[in-house]
C-alpha cells in the first residue's frame, strides 16, 4: 500500500489493484484569522448566539459542504395507508456544546485546523474506491477528467468511463481543490480478477461519498 499526492499520480504502478481517493480538509490561515476575529467581536458586541451561528456557518462552508450527501429519493407506504414520496436532504449537524466551547475559546479553531489537516487518511473515509487492471492508467484518467471536466466531447462511454466522468463531475460540482486530493493504492496479486472482488467488498464496507457503492 502506498500514498500518492495529486502530482504523483503518474508514479502509481501499472499493475492490477485497488485504490481510494481521499480529500484533506483545509482551513486557510486567512480564514482562521477572519473567523476568530469575527467570533470575538460578535461575542463582545452582539451576542453569543450570533457568534455561535457564525461558527456554524464557517464550519459548514469550510469543511462540511465538501462532504454533504446527495439527496435520497424516499417512499413511505403501507396497507390501506396514504403513500408519501420525495427527496430527503442531508443536513450536517453540530452539537451545541461544541459551538459553545468554540465561542468561549475561539483559539480552539487553530487546533481543530491542525488535526483536520492531518486527519486523512487515518481518520478519514475515502470519497471514492475503485479498481483497475492497470492502476496508473485508470488514475491518470481520473486526474485528466477532473482537470478537464466540461471540455470533453460528448461520445459513447463504457460503464467504467461513465463512473469516472461521474466522479470528476462531483469533484468539480463540490469545488473540491484537486491539489487537496490524494490516492492510496494497493497492488493486488493472486488469481486474475481478485482486485475486482476486493473493490466490491471495500465499497460495501466504507460507502464512499462519491463512489458507486
Amino acid at each position: 500500500m502506498a500514498t500518492y499526492s495529486w502530482h504523483e499520480i503518474g508514479d502509481v504502478p501499472a499493475k492490477p489493484g485497488v485504490y481510494a481517493w481521499y480529500y484533506t480538509p483545509e482551513i486557510t490561515s486567512f480564514d482562521l484569522e477572519q473567523i476568530t476575529a469575527r467570533v470575538t467581536t460578535l461575542k463582545a458586541s452582539v451576542s453569543t448566539v450570533a457568534a455561535r451561528e457564525a461558527v456554524r456557518a464557517f464550519l459548514d462552508e469550510s469543511v462540511f459542504r465538501y462532504f454533504r450527501e446527495q439527496p435520497y429519493s424516499a417512499q413511505l407506504r403501507g396497507p390501506l395507508k396514504p403513500r408519501y414520496e420525495g427527496t430527503i436532504e442531508h443536513m450536517p449537524t453540530l452539537s451545541e456544546s461544541l459551538l459553545d466551547r468554540i465561542v468561549e475559546e475561539p483559539a480552539r479553531l487553530a487546533t481543530i485546523r491542525q488535526v483536520l489537516e492531518a486527519s486523512a487518511p487515518h481518520f478519514a473515509s475515502p470519497i471514492y474506491i475503485g479498481m483497475s487492471e492497470k492502476l496508473r492508467l485508470r488514475l491518470k484518467r481520473h486526474k485528466a477528467l477532473i482537470e478537464k471536466y466540461g471540455e470533453l466531447p460528448d461520445i459513447a462511454l463504457s460503464e467504467e468511463e461513465q463512473r469516472d466522468q461521474s466522479f470528476a463531475r462531483e469533484v468539480r460540482a463540490r469545488n473540491i481543490p484537486p491539489s487537496r486530493l490524494f490516492v492510496v493504492a494497493t497492488v493486488i496479486s493472486g488469481p486474475p480478477g481478485t482486485y475486482v472482488d476486493i473493490e466490491n467488498i471495500l465499497n460495501r464496507i466504507h460507502y464512499p461519498l462519491l463512489g458507486r457503492n
